[in-house]
C-alpha cells in the first residue's frame, strides 16, 4: 500500500500552495469576500479536491513514463518502473481520486471552481498521453506544465469569488504563468545537467534531447523578465496592488538565488525537486510571500478594479 501512496505523491501537494495566491488576489480585488476565519477555513478546504486531482495526474504520469523512468539514474526505482505495484490497481486508484475530487467540488463549490479542476485534470492528459504528449515537445513542455500555475490561480479565485461574472485580471494570470515558466525551465535545466548532457537526456525524454544549457539559460532569463513585465503591468493597472512595487527588490533577490544555485556545481548534482530546497531560495521566497501578503492585506478594503 505504501508504494501506491508514494506514486500519488502526497509530498508534492505542497505545490498547491500556489492556490493560496488566487485566494489572496480575490480577497484584495473583490469587496466583501473576507469573512475572517470562515474565509480561511473555506480556502483551506478548497485545497483538498485540487490535491486529489493532482495525485490522479501523478499516477497517470508514472504509469505512462515507466519505460522512460527505467533509463533515469534515480527514477528507475519508482514503483511502476521497478515493478513494485500492479498497474490495474493504480488505474482504479486514479479513478477513485478523480471521483472523490469532483464529488467534493460539485457538492461544495461553484461551477468556476469545478471548471478549473477539470482543466487541472485535462492538463495531465495533454501533458502525458500520446499523440499530443506535450512533455516530449521541446519548449511546449514548459508552456504546458507551467499552465498549471494559472489553473491554480483560478482554483483559488473561484473557491471564494462568485460565478459567473468575475475573473482575475489577465495581467496577473500571465505573470503567474511566466513565473511557472521560470520554475519549469529551471527544472528542465536541472534535469539536463543531472542526467548528463544532450544525448543521455534525450534518451530519457525527447524534449531534453533538443535543449542545450545555453538555450535553457536564455529561456529562464526570458521567463523571469516576462514575469516582471506582467507583474509590473498588474501593479500599475490596479490601485490595490500599487504597494507591491516595494516587494520587487525581494523578488529579484529570490530570482538571483535561484539562478545562482541552479548554475552552480552543486546544482548540477541535484535532481529538479531538490533544486528549490536551497536555504537561500527558501528564505527569499518566504520573505517575498510574507511581504506580498502583508502589503495586499493592507489594501483589501479599497474599491476593486476588476476586469
Amino acid at each position: 500500500m505504501l508504494e501506491y501512496l508514494k506514486i500519488a505523491r502526497p509530498d508534492h501537494w505542497l505545490k498547491n500552495i500556489f492556490i493560496l495566491f488566487g485566494h489572496v488576489v480575490a480577497v484584495v480585488l473583490l469587496p466583501g469576500l473576507w469573512q475572517g476565519t470562515t474565509t480561511l477555513a473555506w480556502a483551506a478546504f478548497s485545497l483538498v479536491p485540487a490535491c486529489l486531482i493532482a495525485s490522479a495526474n501523478y499516477i497517470l504520469n508514472e504509469i505512462l513514463d515507466a519505460p522512460f523512468d527505467r533509463l533515469h539514474p534515480t527514477k528507475k526505482h519508482r514503483g511502476v518502473a521497478a515493478g513494485l505495484v500492479k498497474v490495474p490497481v493504480l488505474w482504479a486508484f486514479k479513478c477513485a481520486l478523480i471521483a472523490a475530487g469532483f464529488g467534493l467540488s460539485l457538492a461544495f463549490f461553484n461551477p468556476g471552481y469545478t471548471l478549473s479542476l477539470a482543466m487541472l485534470l485535462a492538463s495531465g492528459v495533454i501533458y502525458n498521453i500520446p499523440p499530443v504528449r506535450m512533455k516530449d515537445r521541446a519548449w511546449w513542455d514548459v508552456i504546458a506544465e507551467s499552465f498549471n500555475n494559472p489553473i491554480r490561480l483560478w482554483l483559488g479565485w473561484f473557491a471564494l469569488a462568485p460565478w459567473p461574472g468575475t475573473w482575475p485580471p489577465l495581467t496577473i494570470v500571465l505573470a503567474w504563468w511566466c513565473f511557472g515558466g521560470l520554475l519549469m525551465t529551471g527544472k528542465r535545466y536541472a534535469e539536463f545537467r543531472f542526467i548528463g548532457g544532450q544525448e543521455k537526456s534525450g534518451l530519457y525524454r525527447k524534449s531534453l534531447g533538443t535543449y542545450t544549457e545555453r538555450s535553457l539559460i536564455i529561456a529562464m532569463i526570458t521567463y523571469a523578465n516576462l514575469f516582471c513585465f506582467g507583474a509590473g503591468l498588474a501593479i500599475a493597472s490596479y490601485p490595490p496592488l500599487h504597494n507591491l512595487v516595494l516587494v520587487f527588490p525581494i523578488i529579484v533577490m529570490a530570482i538571483i538565488a535561484y539562478f545562482r544555485h541552479a548554475m552552480s556545481e552543486i546544482g548540477a548534482r541535484l535532481e529538479p525537486e531538490q533544486l528549490l530546497r536551497n536555504p537561500w531560495i527558501i528564505v527569499w521566497t518566504i520573505l517575498s510571500a510574507a511581504a506580498t501578503l502583508a502589503l495586499l492585506m493592507t489594501q483589501r478594503d479599497l474599491v476593486p478594479w476588476a476586469i
